[in-house]
């Protein structure tokens, strides 16, 4: 994710770790928020606990539709 901030001005990389701000201190991660896998022998977050994220996407959203042109080249790279 680190080589996206190169792609954009000051100002939106400030958005979006104030964004990520924002969520962890109203989703702070809790023990209580985890669930064990036994498949895979460790503990996940279960994000349906956290209720609407909609409003922590909204910047993310905003700020890869103004950039598409740059950062659209680089989307297969978060794929699996």
């Amino acid at each position: 994710m680190h080589e996206l901030f190169e792609e954009l001005a000051p100002f939106e990389v400030r958005l979006l770790l104030l964004s990520v701000w924002d969520y962890l201190r109203e989703n702070s991660p809790l023990p209580q928020k985890f669930t064990f896998q036994p498949q895979r022998g460790r503990f996940l977050r279960d994000f349906a606990r956290d209720g609407d994220v909609a409003k922590h996407l909204a910047v993310l959203h905003s700020v890869l539709h103004r950039n598409i042109h740059r950062l659209g080249p680089r989307a297969a790279r978060f794929r699996p």
